[in-house]
């Protein structure tokens, strides 16, 4: 029996424009008044990226095959379910090119998606069912998961508790301070709603460990923790849902994959989708790499989340090949100087400690010389030059999300999510001349951080050894010096206009920078003992007031 169909039913958290209010809606409602919502309100922004990325596999499958019009490209033959057949021919690719252009031209002017999205998911309306006999949602059923264990074998059991990552308990030991609670052996922990289940669901392939123990993977092959777990998530937020949409759907993509055929996990049959998965093969198109699956999963359509516990049968799928994996957009990259991927681009995860800003030459800063790059901008950045084209001069924000692990190999589970962002004029993100905003705020980002790792680092250094101290005070400190940096440097970084003085802005900066570093080295002087004063055993001139006096002096001279 057919239930619970994401076209119909709201599931989607999201906040209201006019009065910031939460309310869920379904895919249909959405697309149809994207301008009407602020943005995606789920339980975690790691929830919100994997719904996100949902949706923009609808937009790049749609546009990818249809103009602003609702008109199909003359270059394209469709079926009766708005499948594209062929590939263009390549004769015919720079004018097709143009044509989606146009058509991202079109919808950001109109302000609101075009009704073709809607009857395309229509035309795919059985495959959008959460429990489904034939064609479940993000699933397999029990005959295509049996197929591929051995006989009596099943999938590994996962509980509704194990999905839900504001709960994240195992059957062997109990969360503290969980959202949900109740006796019967806490199994109040395994029922949700079909909406929350929907977005577990979806936030499971993307985010799952690896603790799990049933694999489809061969001895050659690693088992996947979810694609979303190991990238840097990048994406640019505007200033309603529509705009959010529009910022991370790319008309035109790399040119080794601008002809190849857009294939989301829905236009297959589950179980081809998933063969597909095993046998490896490379993904060439966005809404496939939006849309992967880490896990074979099996729920039983009967089932009733909201009365009984939720209990799934798993199986691991291979992981996706990280290194210059360039199909995803939407990672920050990192190449390897060396190991076994010596000189290759694997995605770079965001760190708890480090604010967003100490990685924006990552984020902005792409080398021109492709044969032997050092950096590789995430794709995603490229759309600040196209929305500078249609809506002038205005901050973009661009926002940072991954999910920490418990840093152990073997189960890789996921504990917390890390979200950050930036608001940046988009002027500055497209400024990469050599004397241009980009250059010269990496440098200043580059002089910040040298000031933090040696000049303040070697002041902390004196301290230890006069106190002769290990080096765990000079981490801890060398970071509280980062987290008193962070929102002045953000808020600098904000202000920053197209028309300013660059040498203006960066020598304010500099003047915050050394206000602030100051801050803390007095701080540090107004706490020391009568041992800092006396200085080491065997210099006693090496104190802390002749440390705190050749800080000073390094400042004065850097900045």
């Amino acid at each position: 029996m057919s239930r619970f169909n994401l076209l119909d039913e709201p599931w989607i958290s999201v906040t209201t424009c006019d009065d910031g209010e939460q309310v869920d809606i379904s895919m249909l409602e959405l697309f149809s008044n994207t301008q009407k919502y602020r943005s995606l309100a789920g339980d975690m922004k790691t929830q919100d990226f994997a719904v996100l990325r949902l949706l923009l596999a609808v937009m790049q499958t749609v546009f990818s095959r249809f103009d602003s019009d609702g008109k199909p490209y003359e270059w394209l033959t469709l079926d009766e379910r708005m499948c594209q057949t062929e590939p263009v021919d390549e004769d015919d690719l720079d004018d097709y090119n143009e044509a989606k252009e146009e058509s991202w031209n079109k919808i950001f002017t109109s302000g609101r998606i075009p009704h073709i999205v809607c009857e395309y998911l229509l035309k795919w309306h059985d495959r959008f069912y959460l429990f489904d006999d034939k064609y479940p949602f993000c699933q397999v059923t029990k005959k295509e998961l049996a197929k591929r264990l051995p006989e009596g074998k099943n999938g590994s059991s996962f509980a509704g508790r194990n999905m839900n990552r504001l709960i994240s308990e195992s059957n062997n030991k109990q969360a503290l301070f969980s959202p949900v609670t109740g006796s019967d052996k806490g199994k109040w922990k395994d029922i949700m709603s079909e909406a929350e289940l929907v977005k577990w669901l979806l936030m499971l392939q993307g985010y799952v460990g690896l603790s799990d123990k049933t694999t489809f993977a061969s001895k050659d092959q690693q088992n996947s923790k979810g694609w979303l777990f190991d990238i840097g998530g990048i994406y640019l937020e505007g200033s309603n849902l529509f705009e959010t949409i529009l910022f991370n759907y790319m008309p035109v993509y790399r040119e080794e994959y601008q002809l190849t055929i857009e294939s989301p996990c829905w236009e297959f049959d589950n179980y081809k989708f998933m063969e597909r998965i095993i046998s490896g093969m490379p993904i060439n198109n966005l809404s496939e790499i939006y849309t992967y699956w880490s896990r074979a999963i099996y729920m039983n359509p009967d089932t009733d989340s909201s009365v009984n516990p939720v209990s799934i049968e798993i199986v691991k799928l291979p992981a996706i090949e990280r290194t210059n994996q360039f199909i995803e957009p939407m990672t920050m990259w990192l190449k390897n100087k060396n190991g076994d991927n010596k000189g290759k681009f694997t995605p770079q995860k965001h760190k708890a400690e480090q604010a967003m800003w100490r990685s924006f030459g990552l984020i902005t800063m792409e080398d021109s010389d492709d044969s032997d790059k050092e950096k590789n901008r995430p794709e995603i950045i490229g759309q600040c030059t196209r929305i500078r084209k249609m809506s002038g001069i205005r901050n973009v924000a661009i926002n940072a999300v991954s999910m920490k692990d418990d840093n152990n190999a073997t189960s890789w589970v996921p504990t917390d999510e890390i979200t950050d962002g930036l608001f940046v004029n988009d002027v500055i993100i497209t400024d990469n001349s050599d004397e241009g905003w980009l250059v010269r705020i990496n440098a200043i980002i580059d002089t910040t951080k040298d000031i933090v790792e040696k000049q303040y680092w070697g002041f902390l250094t004196d301290i230890c050894e006069i106190r002769d101290e290990d080096s765990d005070y000079i981490s801890s400190a060398k970071e509280e010096l980062y987290q008193c940096i962070n929102i002045p440097f953000t808020n600098w970084l904000e202000t920053i206009k197209p028309d300013d003085s660059k040498e203006a802005k960066i020598s304010e900066w500099k003047a915050e920078l050394k206000a602030l570093v100051k801050r803390q080295a007095d701080s540090i002087m107004e706490g020391a003992g009568i041992r800092d004063f006396k200085g080491k055993k065997d210099n006693p001139s090496d104190n802390i007031v002749t440390a705190y006096i050749k800080l000073m002096s390094r400042l004065n001279k850097l900045l």
